[in-house]
C-alpha cells in the first residue's frame, strides 16, 4: 500500500513548484461542421475541470471540447454547437454550484462531465463524491427529454510527469474509488461512463508545459476516448 505521509509532503511541494497555465483563451462556445452539411446542429455541452477550462491549450477550438465537436462532426455528419464550462481547481461539489449557473444554452442534447482529478488531490470521499455526481446528473435527467450523458472518469495520475513517486500511485488509488464510484451510479442511470484506467502509457507529447495538464495533442488523444462513448450516429431531426 502507498504510504500517505511521502505521498502528501510530495504533493505540498508541488503545488508550490508546479507551473500555473493559463485556461484557454478564445470563445467558449462555436460550431463545428466538418462536413459541411448544414441542418440542424446538435448541441454538445461539456462541463467540469481545468481540462473543460482548456488548460495548457491557446483556444477552446483547440481543447477538449472543441476537438471532441469536430471529431463527433465526423461522425455522424452534420453539424454540432458546442459550448465549454469548466475552471480550474473545481471540485465536482464546485461544478455543481458555481459552473453550471454559467451554462448558457441549457438543454443540450449530449452532456460530457470531466472532473475528478481536483476531487482526488483534495481526497474527496467516494460517499461525497457519488452525492455531488448524483446532484449534476439530475439537473440533466428528465424522462421527457432524452440526453446522451458520458461521466468521464479520472485520468491516470501515474502516467503524469509532474508526480513523483508514491504521489502518483497514491492519488490514482484514491481516483479508482471515486471511479468505482461514477461507474456504478451510471450504470444504475443508464448512463455511459467512460474508463481511462487502461489507457496505455501517455508519452512526452500528450502533456502541456506544466508536464500535467495535456496539450493540444493531448486533448485530441482524450476526445477520441470520448467520441467511442458516442460513436452511434443520430440522424438529423431535420
Amino acid at each position: 500500500m502507498v504510504q500517505a505521509g511521502p505521498a502528501l509532503v510530495q504533493g505540498h511541494r508541488l503545488v508550490k513548484t508546479i507551473p500555473r497555465l493559463q485556461e484557454a483563451t478564445g470563445p467558449k462556445k462555436g460550431l463545428a461542421d466538418a462536413c459541411g452539411t448544414g441542418g440542424t446542429p446538435c448541441r454538445l455541452l461539456v462541463i467540469g475541470e481545468s481540462t473543460v477550462a482548456g488548460t495548457g491549450a491557446p483556444t477552446h477550438a483547440l481543447a477538449l471540447t472543441g476537438q471532441l465537436a469536430e471529431g463527433l462532426s465526423v461522425r455522424r455528419h452534420r453539424p454540432v454547437a458546442w459550448e465549454a464550462q469548466g475552471a480550474n481547481g473545481a471540485t465536482l461539489e464546485r461544478i455543481g454550484s458555481e459552473v453550471l449557473v454559467r451554462v448558457q444554452h441549457p438543454d443540450p442534447d449530449i452532456v460530457v462531465l470531466v472532473a475528478g482529478a481536483n476531487d482526488a488531490m483534495a481526497g474527496r470521499t467516494p460517499a461525497h463524491w457519488g452525492g455531488d455526481l448524483r446532484r449534476i446528473l439530475a439537473a440533466f435527467l428528465d424522462p421527457g427529454r432524452p440526453r446522451e450523458i458520458v461521466v468521464a472518469g479520472v485520468p491516470p495520475f501515474r502516467f503524469f510527469p509532474a508526480l513523483p513517486v508514491p504521489l502518483n500511485e497514491f492519488l490514482e488509488r484514491r481516483a479508482s474509488r471515486l471511479d468505482a464510484v461514477s461507474a456504478r451510479v451510471c450504470t444504475e442511470l443508464g448512463l455511459a461512463f467512460v474508463s481511462f484506467a487502461d489507457d496505455p502509457p501517455l508519452g512526452d507529447a500528450f502533456f502541456a508545459a506544466d508536464r500535467f495538464h495535456p496539450s493540444v495533442e493531448g486533448y485530441g488523444h482524450w476526445a477520441a476516448f470520448l467520441l467511442d462513448a458516442l460513436k452511434d450516429p443520430r440522424p438529423d431531426p431535420a
